[in-house]
């Protein structure tokens, strides 16, 4: 591996120094900051650092930018949460969270870093910076799909930009974060080729390739959103009772959880007309298989309203334990269940815990992988996903595509940061680009907040903030529409993988080497570097 010289150490420090910059504008591109604009600048840093440097010194290079992303993101809230949750010193979660952010978002950004290095500043600048910005979404893809930790992707910061999200019906967040790095690596192609003897056309032709396809994607879901939604029908009601996690299932706390759940759902729904009521993750920590008596309760409860009752339970079933959502008809009867299939890892899928140990306890920590589209039937097909499964686009796609007409998706955030609710913003902020990819309602419902629904655009139809205790009463439509993501899946984001694959290859081995020494050039020029 390339090591740095000691004579290198100042410029070394003043690369990292301008690449947690980067990363510092990473962390206020998304909740609670309200700099979404800055995700066009946040590469920059790390693009200009890496340009001319050996793979393995812009892959450190982008494994600290990495690592001081996930801190800038998530420093304030993470730590806290994993030792509230695993009941440890605030000191073993800090180290999580570096142990955290090294393995899952140091890898990714670091082999960002060396895919382009080799790229940055090459003498054909709109390839490059097209290339660039497939390499991050492969890196992207790396992250969701591999690593299974696809928090924070940076399409996700414009979530707050409707029009320019619509192309997510296409490509899901990853077209979004495609145009960011593209815009990205335009700038830092202009910065790197300034000065050099090569005309201006040349070296802004990347941030002209950018803006026009960023004006295009803009222009288009303009037109988009003036398009009519089908009148909505039943109403849906979601209730948030903030009632605070607890480490232990004890008696008194589900009891607690039990009863302020149906004492909101009788005080703030009442005996309005609505069709389904959703109540959060975890809303009744026991298993319903034990307790047939809490089985009829919450049947009853059902029959009362007349309205179906989908809330999260464990299930237990062939010796494990499952995080669960359950549906109960208004007629009172068992209406199907959902098992989570993406389990946070080390809260609820502990790899150093025993496959077999995942019994009939009544603990938050102990659970078993569900598997199958999660599409229960109420009084339309409802997708349904638990916690942070919404931030997958391809679980709500699948549910779509098996036949929900609704989306509905249950957290219990006050895990995260029960003071501020900043993991709680962040979390709601990408649940949008789930609405928008399937052309679907959202209905969100978490205990202490952020609960809400979002319409097929990506609109909050009706929120409640974070710490309240209230109920959303709202109609919405089920929907058939297959749009091209649902239909085709994340190719556009395989294929960008494709793409930084084939250029990474080129620029290492064969063919490259091979056709460079064959004719004397370099295989499409990625390798010729203007002089300084």
């Amino acid at each position: 591996m390339q090591r740095f010289r000691r004579s290198e150490l100042p410029t070394v420090l003043l690369c990292l120094v301008a690449a947690v910059g980067g990363a510092l504008l990473y962390g206020l591109t998304f909740p609670p900051g309200v700099h979404a604009w800055l995700a066009w600048f946040t590469l920059v840093p790390l693009l200009v650092v890496v340009h001319g440097r050996p793979r393995a010194q812009a892959f450190l290079y982008g494994v600290a930018y990495g690592i001081a992303c996930m801190y800038a993101v998530a420093g304030s809230w993470f730590p806290q949460a994993m030792a509230r949750f695993l009941e440890l010193p605030l000191a073993v979660g800090q180290l999580g969270l570096l142990a955290y952010a090294a393995v899952f978002w140091g890898t990714a950004f670091g082999l960002f870093g060396a895919g382009a290095a080799g790229l940055v500043g090459s003498r054909r600048p709109v390839l490059a910076a097209l290339a660039i910005a497939a390499t991050w979404v492969a890196t992207e893809l790396l992250r969701g799909r591999v690593l299974d930790q696809p928090w924070a992707l940076l399409g996700y910061s414009q979530h707050g930009y409707l029009p320019l999200i619509q192309i997510s019906a296409v490509t899901a967040v990853y077209g979004v974060s495609f145009l960011l790095a593209l815009g990205n690596a335009a700038i830092a192609q202009a910065i790197v080729r300034r000065g050099r003897r090569v005309r201006a056309r040349e070296r802004l032709a990347p941030l002209g390739l950018a803006g026009v396809l960023v004006a295009m994607a803009w222009l288009g879901g303009e037109v988009v959103l003036r398009q009519d939604l089908p009148p909505p029908g039943e109403s849906v009601a979601i209730v948030q009772t903030n009632v605070p996690p607890a480490p232990h299932w004890t008696r008194a706390y589900t009891d607690r959880q039990v009863m302020e759940h149906t004492r909101a759902t009788d005080e703030l729904v009442g005996t309005r007309d609505v069709a389904l009521i959703v109540w959060p993750e975890n809303a009744v920590p026991r298993h319903l298989e034990i307790e047939p008596g809490l089985a009829a309760f919450l049947g009853a409860l059902a029959q009362r309203h007349g309205s179906d009752l989908l809330f999260g339970a464990p299930r237990y079933a062939d010796g494990n334990s499952y995080n669960s959502v359950r549906l109960i008809t208004a007629a009172g009867h068992y209406g199907g269940h959902y098992d989570k299939q993406r389990l946070v890892l080390v809260a609820e899928a502990n790899p150093l815990r025993p496959a077999a140990a995942g019994g009939s306890v009544e603990d938050p920590r102990e659970f078993t992988a569900g598997e199958g589209p999660g599409v229960l039937r109420s009084f339309i097909p409802l997708g349904v996903s638990i916690c942070h499964e919404v931030v997958f686009p391809e679980l709500s796609s699948r549910a779509v595509h098996a036949g929900a007409a609704l989306l509905v998706n249950v957290s219990n955030d006050g895990w995260l940061d029960p003071e501020r609710g900043i993991g709680a913003r962040q979390h709601f902020a990408m649940a949008v680009f789930r609405a928008v990819e399937t052309r679907r309602y959202l209905v969100r419902a978490a205990t202490t907040g952020i609960s809400g629904i979002i319409d097929p655009f990506g609109r909050v139809v009706a929120s409640l903030d974070f710490g309240v205790r209230d109920a959303i009463v709202a109609p919405v439509a089920g929907l058939s529409w297959m749009t091209p993501y649902v239909r085709l899946g994340d190719v556009f984001a395989f294929g960008c993988a494709l793409v930084a694959v084939v250029v990474f290859v080129t620029q290492s081995v064969w063919p490259g080497r091979v056709w460079q020494r064959l004719t004397g050039r370099p295989w499409l020029r990625w390798e010729r570097r203007e002089p300084r």
